[in-house]
């Protein structure tokens, strides 16, 4: 059943934030040995080499290490204070504490990762908060992201809000952005050692250079 996000809103963003808050060491135990080198490997083939990269919604920090040791250059935020913590304590990286809805940068970065992060953000407010990640990239960049593959919004049984995507569902908010151009869709199943468990939608959209049509 598909849930008005008005419904749920700051209030359920807000428990969200604070299920991470009290659940950050074990959160961060439980992902920071996941191994998503395919992804990787799918989505920095498309990055210059030392590209500067963001993290965006790091969580444990495991993917800011990750492209550290490739050699890139990474920033990182996150919406939970505890979460950023560890995640600069791991990488060495400062760890902004920022929501999806806050960032402001542009035309800084070569490529943006939001692995399982922008799922959490009301399907109302996704257009904002994918432009904005967008709108930080340079001409030509490109965006990661990812989301349970499904429909519509919903609340776990912990208390978390989510954002689930088809992949026509999430087409339509990328074609209603003018500068943000769908490259690749995908499904996988799982991740690290959870592979076989729950559907993903993975997307790469790239950041038009000037000039090009919108397409």
């Amino acid at each position: 059943m598909l849930v008005s996000a008005k419904s749920h809103g700051d209030g359920q963003q807000a428990q969200t934030r604070e299920y991470y808050e009290r659940n950050a060491e074990s959160y961060f135990k439980a992902t920071r040995d996941a191994d998503l080198s395919a992804l990787y490997e799918r989505f920095t083939r498309r990055l210059p080499e030392g590209a500067r990269i963001l993290d965006a919604g790091s969580g444990s920090g495991r993917d800011t290490l990750a492209f550290l040791r490739r050699g890139y250059a990474v920033s990182a935020f996150d919406s939970s204070p505890a979460l950023c913590e560890l995640s600069t304590r791991l990488t060495s990286v400062r760890t902004r504490v920022l929501r999806f809805q806050e960032l402001e940068d542009e035309e800084e970065y070569d490529g943006i990762w939001a692995c399982a992060s922008l799922l959490h953000v009301p399907e109302a407010e996704l257009p904002d908060a994918i432009a904005r990640l967008v709108r930080a990239l340079k001409p030509g960049g490109v965006l990661y992201m990812s989301f349970k593959h499904g429909t519509g919004e919903r609340v776990t049984e912990d208390g978390r809000f989510f954002t689930d995507m088809t992949d026509s569902r999430l087409r339509r908010v990328l074609n209603a952005l003018l500068e943000a151009k769908p490259e690749e869709l995908w499904i996988t199943t799982g991740e690290g050692q959870f592979q076989g468990q729950d559907e993903w939608l993975n997307a790469l959209v790239s950041r038009q250079k000037r000039g090009e049509a919108h397409g």
